[in-house]
């Protein structure tokens, strides 16, 4: 209330700063109590919250985190390191861009992407045939009943492409002391590491170069780079995979078991002015899609093959975590919010439809 009323005494384009704080307050004194006439309503401190001078959040938002300093004990380094980079940094800005900039910021994740790319290499080598044939390319379509997936595949690309852009977005935030442009960074390095999937993807006779499968990927990372720096996008839409699991046709395989997967676009009502106060902040408005039937197992086991639309009405499990501050803000709790952005939990929503 202090700080209201000193932004109300001060004269149009005057500048209110925090030097305000450090203000004697023994020469207030005495307080007067306020009237209930004095005390600002909900729409009022709206209004105000809508003017260029000045910003009221609620007390519920945080700030972005803090590196954490080194200790003595490397165990605890290593936990508070974990706690921080699980921690959400706001990237939104980004300004002037340049490939010095890229460099930088690049640079700053070396060692995950050299992981990243080695690991990448080996299960590509391994489990998709890499090398094992001349260069080729194969033309996959979209959502058709005849193709190969159901279009199933395409969605798997677009939300690769996404949560890789969104860890090298976060990764450099977290790195670099400061976090400007990191979210057109994040969407360029995970665009790179789609690129390199598909282009020796070309050298697997079972797969081929796929155009298709590129552009899916620009799809997941765009989507990144426009959730990162719109505002409110974050607060408002998620892009989920959902994995249903080993079932009597496959083994638990949620990279490539295409019947098991279902892929959620999340409306969250907690992101609306008007509905954050309200009950109405625990539910999602979702769409999503899975198909069944289009693997080589259950084409082997004659399953018809579907394709499924839907629609589904769930809970913001973030929403719900956030009242319990208690659990929110620690270890598990970071990292079930993490996991709550990107994963839709099973048994959470009510369908308009379900595997068989």
């Amino acid at each position: 209330m202090l700080s209201v009323a000193l932004c109300g005494a001060a004269e149009a384009g005057e500048i209110v700063t925090s030097s305000a704080a450090a203000m004697d307050l023994a020469a207030l004194q005495p307080f007067v109590p306020l009237s209930n006439d004095a005390i600002l309503s909900s729409d009022e401190i709206v209004a105000l919250g809508k003017q260029d001078r000045i910003d009221i959040l609620p007390a519920s938002a945080m700030a972005d985190p803090v590196r954490p300093e080194p200790t003595n004990s490397p165990v605890a380094n290593f936990i508070n390191g974990v706690q921080y980079n699980l921690q959400h940094i706001d990237v939104s800005q980004y300004g002037d861009y340049s490939f010095d900039v890229f460099w930088d910021q690049t640079k700053s994740i070396k060692w995950d992407l050299l992981a990243l790319y080695g690991g990448i290499t080996v299960f590509g080598i391994k489990n998709w045939d890499w090398g094992s044939s001349g260069y080729n390319f194969q033309s996959e379509g979209w959502f058709g009943e005849d193709t190969k997936y159901g279009g199933i595949d395409k969605l798997g690309h677009a939300y690769t492409g996404y949560v890789v852009s969104q860890y090298f977005t976060q990764r450099i935030a977290h790195t670099v002391d400061d976090p400007t442009n990191a979210a057109i960074t994040g969407a360029l390095l995970g665009m790179g590491f789609q690129t390199y999937i598909e282009f020796f993807d070309g050298f697997a006779g079972e797969h081929g170069f796929s155009y298709e499968d590129l552009i899916a990927d620009g799809v997941g990372a765009g989507f990144s780079f426009l959730r990162n720096t719109v505002p409110g996008l974050a607060e408002k839409v998620d892009f989920r995979l959902e994995y249903w699991g080993a079932s009597d046709y496959h083994d638990w395989d949620p990279f490539t078991d295409y019947d098991g997967q279902r892929y959620v676009l999340a409306l969250k009502l907690a992101g609306f002015e008007k509905l954050e106060q309200t009950p109405l902040r625990f539910v999602e408005l979702q769409a999503g899609y899975y198909t069944e039937g289009y693997t080589d197992e259950t084409r082997k086991a004659g399953v018809e093959p579907s394709r499924n639309p839907y629609v589904a009405v769930g809970l913001n499990l973030n929403e719900l975590l956030g009242e319990a501050p208690d659990v929110r803000n620690t270890l598990p709790g970071d990292a079930a919010a993490v996991a709550f952005t990107y994963w839709q939990p099973p048994y959470t929503y009510v369908s308009s439809s379900y595997h068989d």
